[in-house]
């Protein structure tokens, strides 16, 4: 039994296996796909049966004194559930998600996935202006997670496994499996690796799968067939780019605003939301629940300018309010549902200005929707990937490329703004992106730094005894119990010191001893860093398991500094080497 458990250790939880860790993402992509179409049946079937029109989306449908009421009711039992919760327990979204892969490795609580379920589910079918994908994403890491952290995952594969359930979900709620590859990659690891990208490849197929078993193969939007007609449009393209930034810079100074707010007691936020939703559905409908179904429309250039207008406006100033306040759903929809308003207003316009061209406005759209993902979100390639994945149209990549582009260059170099989830998150209060150098210590696994060559022992020691450590020339004697490490070379004089002597004690014998803590081999070498720095330690003792049984090696201060940095050879020995 225990050899079949340290195979099992070797290859999954405690080693670099790859084929491991593909094993335990396509597990990872099938359970959080099905988490993911559990929720979209747990909005659509509801609302499927309540509307008159038998669509998810057909609130426009409702009378107002029933959207009211269904938009109060929501807010009522979503107030009421988070009063429920301990503060310290609501972390729900995206943010939670970037929040637990910074400061705790990937390892996501249960409660607050459940949390997320439920919140969202109410939040959407009671029509508020939010989106799924943000609930999506925490609900995928969050499943993927907790199959790592069963597995035993060390912390840099869980980390990677918890990215698995991002790009998941991902592709589960678009249909798009390669910009939920792009989108895990580059918005929640924040790095493109080979090591990575295999089992986040394997977990989006997966879920993909598991959301065409049951949805069927389109995209979730219904995209008209598009042209671009002619070179001569890429200015007015670049000048879409320049609107996108611009809303996405009003976008997120909305959201700053909003923050404001957050002092105030949870009842006073999400209710003053809710209300101000109710008021702008009694002439808007089309803004209450995600909003696809507008979103189809304006690709087919079926909504009037003005209503087009007034869609965008608002939108804008409930999903900035939304996120300003944590209300628990996503931003994501809302962003496009902005974008694609915004590019269905340009190219109504376009065909207004020439109507002698033949503008597609769907197409506008689409870069629209492009460009504000791209922008608010700080996931240039994931966007254009999505634009090419929704579309199955390669001529929208030239087009894409500069409308995402421009609106990025606004946003983060004109404005100086980050992300909208790092604004979420206070900025670098309380998240931090991480430098290079971290990146790559999170990466590591502390076994790849830490000396081998150490031997278990108690304090004192018999003659016979110290000769048989002796003979397995260590680096370092542990003495566990009192967490110290002493040079095996001090033995050896205490040894010759005192021949007659029966037994030598390891703590009083001169010798020049280190206070040793002690930490998991899951770690990677950020965590003994850390560890290290808030313990004033210089070693640490590295043990297999959790109970601090088995110890497997040592890792100092100068091991972890002299894997990263670079040191030159010496003059002489680059002179010598062959040319």
């Amino acid at each position: 039994m225990n050899r079949l458990r340290q195979y099992w250790l070797n290859l999954i939880s405690l080693s670099d296996n790859q084929i491991g860790l593909a094993g335990l993402a396509l597990l990872s992509g099938l359970l959080s796909g099905a988490v993911i179409t559990l929720f979209r049946l747990a909005i659509e079937l509801p609302l499927v049966s309540w509307l008159p029109m038998t669509s998810p989306e057909a609130y426009e449908t409702l009378p107002v004194n029933w959207r009211i009421a269904l938009l109060l009711g929501g807010g009522v039992l979503l107030i009421a559930l988070f009063y429920c919760v301990k503060p310290t327990k609501r972390g729900v979204g995206v943010t939670h998600v970037l929040q637990r892969m910074e400061r705790h490795q990937g390892y996501l609580p249960r409660s607050n996935l459940i949390l997320q379920w439920v919140a969202a589910v109410i939040a959407i079918v009671s029509g508020h202006s939010v989106g799924r994908e943000g609930p999506a994403i925490h609900m995928g890491a969050g499943t993927a997670s907790l199959i790592g952290q069963r597995a035993g995952l060390a912390h840099h594969r869980l980390r990677i496994l918890a990215g698995c359930g991002v790009a998941s979900a991902i592709s589960a709620s678009f249909n798009t499996p390669m910009a939920g590859v792009i989108f895990a990659m580059e918005v929640v690891l924040l790095e493109y690796s080979i090591r990575g990208f295999i089992p986040i490849i394997l977990a989006s197929v997966t879920g993909a799968i598991v959301s065409r078993a049951v949805f069927g193969h389109e995209t979730a939007f219904n995209v008209p067939a598009l042209n671009f007609h002619s070179l001569w449009e890429i200015p007015y393209i670049l000048l879409l780019g320049l609107a996108a930034g611009l809303v996405s810079t009003i976008f997120i100074y909305g959201v700053k605003i909003f923050q404001k707010l957050i002092n105030l007691p949870l009842w006073m936020r999400w209710g003053s939301l809710t209300l101000a939703t109710a008021a702008i559905s009694i002439y808007l409908p089309e803004v209450l629940g995600i909003g696809y179904d507008t979103v189809n429309a304006t690709l087919a250039g079926e909504v009037v300018i003005s209503t087009v207008l007034l869609l965008l406006a608002a939108k804008l100033l409930l999903a900035a309010w939304a996120a300003g306040v944590a209300f628990p759903a996503g931003i994501i929809g809302p962003t496009l549902f902005i974008g694609a308003a915004l590019g269905g207003l340009m190219g109504q316009l376009s065909a207004w200005w020439f109507p002698e061209y033949p503008i597609s406005v769907g197409f506008y759209a689409m870069l629209g929707m492009g460009a504000l993902m791209g922008a608010v979100l700080r996931a240039p390639l994931a966007a254009l990937v999505a634009l090419l994945e929704l579309t199955a149209n390669p001529n929208i990549i030239m087009p894409g490329m500069l409308a995402i582009v421009i609106a990025s260059l606004v946003v983060n170099e004109i404005f100086r703004l980050p992300s909208v989830f790092h604004v979420q998150l206070g900025g670098n209060r309380l998240y931090r992106a991480p430098d290079p150098v971290q990146q790559m210590l999170r990466n590591t696994w502390v076994v790849e730094a830490m000396q081998q060559s150490v031997v278990k022992v108690e304090r004192k020691l018999g003659r016979e005894a110290a000769g048989f450590v002796l003979q397995r020339d260590p680096d370092w004697l542990l003495l566990a119990e009192e967490e110290l490490l002493v040079p095996p070379a001090a033995l050896v004089e205490a040894l010759t010191a005192d021949p007659e002597a029966e037994s030598i004690d390891l703590v009083t014998i001169p010798a020049k001893r280190q206070a040793v803590g002690r930490i998991s081999l899951k770690a990677n070498l950020q965590d003994a860093l850390d560890l290290m720095q808030s313990s004033q330690l210089q070693w640490l003792a590295v043990y297999r398991d959790e109970r601090f049984g088995h110890c497997t090696g040592v890792v100092s201060r100068e091991d972890i500094d002299n894997y990263y940095h670079y040191r030159p050879k010496p003059a002489d020995d680059a002179a010598k080497a062959p040319l």
